[in-house]
């Protein structure tokens, strides 16, 4: 026996568990809080809206918050936008002109004088995240995660990481006791109860934000080593998955053009963009057509050993980098200093910029974009959740 839900006249299968998996983007995740904001009210199912999530980077943090608050969907998501559209840069990075004097003083010296030194130069990042400690410390209560998989509100929530030892993914996950870890090529997972560090570190931007010490090792951002953002959602028993991107589907003509058409030589700016949109946004898409290739295979009955899992993905529908311009202007003086040693203006290293553009000036847009986006495709969500 099926028990169903209904909701605006559909039925709403409730024995199947839906995942939600939120990779990175540093600030493009506001995009993420629209979309979650809209399947809510599409839906309005105040309770078991999803019952896994993953993320990863700055969709950890998103994922963290929303499994903190999963006793009430309604408040969850409303929540979540009013904490993206009042947050500032000062929230997440010391823009003290003497912390950034001090970081770019090391910088200078580890690279001048690091060779005369045993260990040679020691600067890793090029920002102190420490004010973004402080401010998730009082937005996340981990103590409810724990409640609410306890109440049965939430069955598992998995935060991925990179250990900057081994280069491997490890995914730290906390859930149901029927949830058992699992080992895959260079990826291991690991039950534990989340706390700040382990958010902390699959947030961690590489080159800008510190490592973070887990236990005896250093790791960093869960999308440097994550080529199959999915995996955790899957491993965690989701048996549909709603997956947010943050990357606008390119058109290949233009993107050919682009790729034989005159271009400067790049600031660092552009090269860090570049670097990043390949470490935050490739692997998501990827990821969803390899699954789409295993569900295929399963409907076709040749495999009756695979589990067919069926994916909705949304994505932005405007290139959230290119939603940058212009915005400079809006930041911070100390901020806007760093990027533009580094080469980031109003024309180029737009797309560095919208990782750390945490601002209500680029964030308003996003969750708005996020929200208007996931209305317009109200049907698609209606009978993917049906099917």
């Amino acid at each position: 026996m099926c028990a169903t839900f209904r909701s605006s006249g559909h039925n709403i299968e409730m024995n199947s568990k839906i995942g939600l998996v939120m990779t990175g983007g540093g600030a493009r995740a506001a995009y993420q809080v629209g979309v979650v904001r809209a399947i809510y009210e599409i839906l309005e199912k105040p309770d078991h809206l999803f019952d896994v999530i993953s993320g990863n980077s700055a969709g950890a943090i998103n994922s963290t918050y929303l499994a903190s608050m999963a006793q009430n969907w309604d408040n969850a998501t409303s929540n979540l936008v009013d904490l993206w559209t009042k947050i500032r840069p000062q929230d997440v990075f010391d823009l003290r002109t003497k912390t950034i004097s001090q970081l770019g003083f090391k910088w200078i010296s580890g690279a001048m004088l690091g060779g005369l030194t045993a260990k040679g130069g020691n600067i890793n990042h090029l920002l102190d995240t420490s004010p973004l400690r402080n401010f998730l410390n009082k937005q996340v209560d981990f103590d409810d995660i724990k409640k609410n998989l306890d109440n049965k509100n939430l069955h598992g929530i998995a935060l991925s990481t990179t250990n900057y030892n081994s280069g491997s993914s490890v995914i730290f996950y906390q859930g149901d006791n029927e949830i058992y870890d699992w080992i895959r090529s260079d990826r291991f997972s690991h039950r534990t109860d989340l706390n700040l560090d382990h958010l902390m570190a699959s947030s961690a931007i590489p080159f800008f934000f510190p490592p973070i010490k887990v236990q005896d090792s250093y790791y960093g951002d869960g999308c440097i080593r994550q080529t199959t953002p999915l995996s955790p959602a899957i491993h965690l028993g989701a048996d549909k998955i709603i997956s947010i991107g943050v990357r606008y589907p390119h058109n290949q003509n233009r993107m050919q053009d682009m790729a034989f058409s005159p271009f400067g030589n790049p600031s660092m700016g552009q090269i860090l963009g570049v670097l990043l949109n390949s470490i935050f946004l490739d692997s998501l898409e990827a990821d969803v057509e390899r699954v789409a290739g295993i569900n295929t295979l399963v409907a076709s009955g040749k495999n009756p050993y695979l589990k067919e899992i069926p994916i909705l993905m949304i994505r932005p529908s405007r290139d959230l980098g290119k939603m940058t311009e212009k915005l400079n202007k809006e930041l911070p003086g100390s901020l806007r200093y760093l990027l533009k040693g580094i080469g980031v203006s109003d024309t180029e290293g737009l797309d560095l910029l919208s990782y750390l553009a945490f601002d209500d000036s680029y964030t308003k847009p996003l969750i708005e974009l996020g929200y208007d986006d996931t209305r317009l495709i109200k049907n698609d969500i209606l009978r993917f959740i049906d099917v």
